[in-house]
């Protein structure tokens, strides 16, 4: 049955929730970085940031500085790219 109005608004995250945050690519690792404050926010703990390729190299560092840890499955040059090519 379909309902009129505004949709009910649930609280998925609460505090003390442990999780990881996922992206498929990442070049810089800034869409990475502003879920984990948004996680952060509602109180719970980013355990770990993991992306399918890294395609820049530069998120590990920023990650690290946030005390967040970060891993890739591949690098692009893992999949055979150069820089130049991205």
């Amino acid at each position: 049955m379909k309902t009129t109005g505004p949709v009910p608004h649930r609280r998925v995250l609460e505090p003390g929730d442990r999780v990881v945050i996922t992206e498929d690519t990442v070049t810089r690792g800034t869409s990475l970085l502003e879920a984990a404050h948004v996680v952060r926010d509602y109180g719970a703990e980013v355990i770990m940031l993991f992306a399918v390729v890294d395609r820049g190299g530069t998120v590990s560092a920023m990650a690290a500085q946030e005390g967040i840890a970060f891993d890739a499955l591949f690098t692009s040059q893992d999949l055979g790219f150069t820089s130049e090519e991205l």
